[in-house]
């Protein structure tokens, strides 16, 4: 167990400041990997912003104070520093057994939903193929991150399963 005044719990609480999280709103950083995605390709679409606050309200519940630090990131694009941090901290908090709001296993999710979001576009809202290559490397970004094996998109998956399908042209 960490004791309370760790140099380190400071350090994550001027962070969690730092991005605008205050008090329990610390599942906000759930939403980091989903807004850093649908802000790697510059802008923020209007289907990425109703899907990530779906997901959120449906799948992480997040409480009020959660609401109003993904509002500012919708508006705001974080920046590579913040999310890196940010991430960071989520790790640091998932493995931490004093802390009950995250917990290590909702990691991976975490990445499968950021993937949802990059699928997302105004003309389809999963299309495998939709996945942007500054998307992609956000995706990658991010699994490495939070620590989590793989970061491959569908699409990554589909073109390995096509190369390993097609026959071999050797003799």
């Amino acid at each position: 167990m960490r004791d309370r005044r760790d140099p380190s719990r400071q350090d994550l609480r001027e962070k969690l400041s730092k991005l605008g999280i205050q008090g329990g709103g610390i599942r906000a950083l759930m939403l980091l990997p989903l807004v850093y995605v649908a802000w790697a390709d510059g802008k923020m679409d209007g289907v990425e912003v109703e899907k990530i606050r779906r997901i959120a309200r449906e799948r992480l519940n997040l409480g009020k104070e959660s609401e109003q630090a993904l509002e500012r990131w919708l508006r705001e694009r974080p920046t590579r520093l913040d999310v890196q941090e940010g991430l960071e901290g989520l790790v640091d908090l998932a493995f931490d057994d004093e802390v009950f709001d995250i917990d290590v296993s909702e990691l991976p999710d975490l990445v499968m939903h950021s993937e949802a979001i990059a699928r997302a576009t105004g003309e389809a809202l999963d299309d495998p193929m939709a996945v942007s290559p500054e998307e992609n490397r956000a995706l990658k970004e991010i699994a490495e991150l939070l620590q989590v094996d793989g970061g491959d998109t569908w699409e990554d998956v589909l073109d390995e399963l096509r190369s390993k399908a097609s026959p071999s042209t050797a003799s």
